[in-house]
């Protein structure tokens, strides 16, 4: 019974110790006198076999490379003499294809069925080799990279250098021997390099992958080497270590500079320039100068430069300063003035003209430099010349007409009065025809004003004590219409050059004419004060009313003969009166709108 139980185990440690070497990943192979005599599933496919059946009895020379076959029954001899594991020499091992696998082996002395024998442990190496020539691969490949790259690239860990290449070290004028084991603040502006370091990167460095920067470097020779690049961090020889590439930008630096220089050049030019000058890029404001701020209403330009220049740009013009600016961008040639509008900041429509030109480099950029003239003062002088043109033609027309027309006036007036004593019965005629002889008369007089040369000398002028002395001429009349004149001095008023009957003329027009504009009553408000216009000091005159108003096709036109809103008016009071005030080298200015009531603006040099 003892005899089969050992059997028994034995038949069963043999099951399992087949079933665990037929299993095992590397290959099991014993051969004993040279010959094959066990090989495991692992080996079989290692050598390029079937099945066990192809290896075993096989003599193993054959399955050793040329490299390693005239040492192998020396080395067997020694090893089974020796009796202990050993890692063969065996280093490749040839399949039955004839194709080399590259092993690892380990060889064990054992008596396999009485004999002595040899256990090889093969594990193929074919991957591993592999991967590992490919990572030498990499390696040589990297270095050649790092070490031929037109760019300096260097490692730092714990605050020194432990690698720079060629490129580098030469941009910095140093040898390799003489920066290795250095600090990098010895090659670069400490104070930029300390205040880098405070960087959220190399303080906590959350998931930033790279931290660019610029930094001045420098060279051994003592000049200042401008640097450009990216770093970091990495492991380095098992380490925390920071990589950076670095990139000599002084020529850079130094176009950028005289870019700026020459930028700067071009503001003083053109800030000193007597007119507003405007540079953009990509229908973006790039540069104004003190004029173009002022005529826009704004003292800083930090709120226009940066805008899109199509903001300041009336809707209606858009596209054609577009395709100026297309134009001159695509060409090298100036534009010629053209009139366009913008709108200032107030929201006020402003007519202007602008000539444009292409400008090669401004900040490394092609840039649109545009001159612009403000038209308003130009308009109003083609105005008054305008106007003035015609007041000449109706002063000498009126010259003419009124003296020849007087005398027959004054005898069909006289005749008139003589008839009406002679036909009482008829007075209701008499009374019509005398009305409409005066109204005659009174077209003949202003005719008479017109003709007469505004020559009258001045003098030394009140105008507090002329603006009360014209209210209270005509309070009066207003009180009976139910308007409220009220008139306000603003601070001191200084004294103007006048011919005071011909003002009081003037105010008495343009109240009287406010007055009217309110049959059902109102207010109207009289303001005087002193003001600086343009480097000038002014006395300026305000007549508001809150009568109907005064349609906009007729604004402009205010001033000529017999234009006016009144049903028996004549329009020449307020002809009369732009004459007087142009006379006294003063400015009239109308606004209105319907039922919103009228504004007169009038402003008069003081002495």
């Amino acid at each position: 019974m003892t005899e089969r139980s050992n059997e028994y185990l034995l038949r069963e440690s043999r099951e399992r110790y087949d079933a665990l070497v037929h299993y095992l990943p590397d290959g099991i192979l014993v051969h004993s006198g040279c010959r094959i005599v066990f090989v495991n599933d692992a080996a079989v496919r290692m050598l390029g076999a079937a099945s066990a059946e192809e290896l075993l009895g096989k003599v193993i020379f054959p399955f050793i490379h040329p490299d390693y076959a005239h040492l192998l029954e020396e080395k067997i001899e020694q090893f089974i003499k020796a009796g202990r594991p050993v890692r063969s020499a065996f280093k490749k091992f040839v399949r039955l294809d004839g194709s080399i696998v590259k092993t690892e082996v380990h060889a064990v002395p054992i008596m396999f069925d009485g004999m002595p024998a040899v256990q090889l442990i093969i594990r193929d190496m074919s991957d591993w080799i592999r991967l590992e020539e490919t990572l030498h691969e990499k390696d040589d490949l990297y270095k050649t990279l790092v070490e031929h790259v037109v760019a300096g690239v260097f490692v730092e860990q714990n605050g020194i250098f432990v690698y720079l290449n060629p490129y580098l070290v030469k941009m910095l004028g140093y040898q390799t021997d003489e920066m290795i084991g250095r600090r990098l603040e010895e090659f670069v502006d400490e104070e930029e390099m300390q205040a880098l370091r405070k960087h959220d990167f190399f303080v906590n460095n959350h998931g930033e992958k790279q931290f660019p920067f610029r930094i001045k470097g420098k060279h051994k020779d003592g000049s200042t080497v401008y640097l450009e690049g990216n770093s970091s961090m990495i492991t380095f020889d098992g380490q925390r270590a920071l990589l950076g590439t670095v990139q000599d930008v002084t020529m850079k630096h130094e176009r950028e500079k005289m870019l700026l220089q020459n930028a700067k050049l071009y503001q003083r030019i053109m800030m000193c320039m007597p007119e507003p000058i405007v540079i953009t890029h990509n229908e973006k404001v790039l540069y104004v100068n003190r004029h173009a701020m002022e005529l826009v209403g704004m003292s800083d330009d930090s709120s226009i430069v940066g805008t899109n220049l199509y903001d300041y740009i009336h809707e209606n013009d858009r596209e054609s300063v577009k395709e100026k600016l297309s134009w001159t961008i695509s060409v090298d040639e100036p534009t010629s003035f053209a009139e366009g509008r913008i709108v200032l900041t107030s929201g006020r429509v402003l007519e202007i003209e602008a000539a444009n030109i292409s400008i090669d480099n401004y900040m490394g950029k092609r840039v649109v430099l545009s001159v612009i003239r403000d038209l308003t003062e130009r308009k109003r002088s083609e105005e008054r010349i305008l106007r003035s043109e015609k007041l000449s033609v109706i002063g000498q027309l009126a010259a003419g007409v009124a003296h020849e027309i007087r005398n027959p006036l004054t005898a069909l007036k006289g005749f008139t009065q003589l008839l009406r004593s002679k036909y009482r019965d008829e007075a209701t005629y008499f009374g019509i025809m005398e009305g409409e002889l005066d109204r005659i008369n009174l077209i003949v007089n202003e005719f008479m004003t017109l003709a007469k040369p505004h020559l009258s000398p001045f003098q030394p002028g009140n105008m507090d004590a002329i603006l009360q002395s014209v209210v209270s001429i005509l309070d009066t009349q207003a009180i009976l219409m139910n308007v409220e004149l009220v008139y306000q001095q603003q601070g001191e008023l200084p004294l103007t050059s006048c011919n005071e009957n011909q003002l009081k003329q003037v105010f008495v027009n343009v109240i009287k004419n406010a007055v009217e504009s309110m049959p059902s009553g109102g207010k109207v408000q009289i303001t005087a004060r002193a003001e600086e216009i343009q480097g000038g000091q002014y006395i300026h005159i305000q007549v508001k009313d809150e009568g109907q108003g005064i349609p906009q096709e007729l604004i402009r036109r205010l001033g000529e003969p017999f234009v006016t809103t009144k049903e028996k008016g004549t329009g020449l009071g307020l002809m009369v009166s732009t004459r007087i005030i142009e006379a006294h080298h003063g400015t009239i200015h109308i606004q209105s709108a319907p039922d919103e009531g009228t504004t007169v603006d009038i402003s008069l040099p003081v002495l």
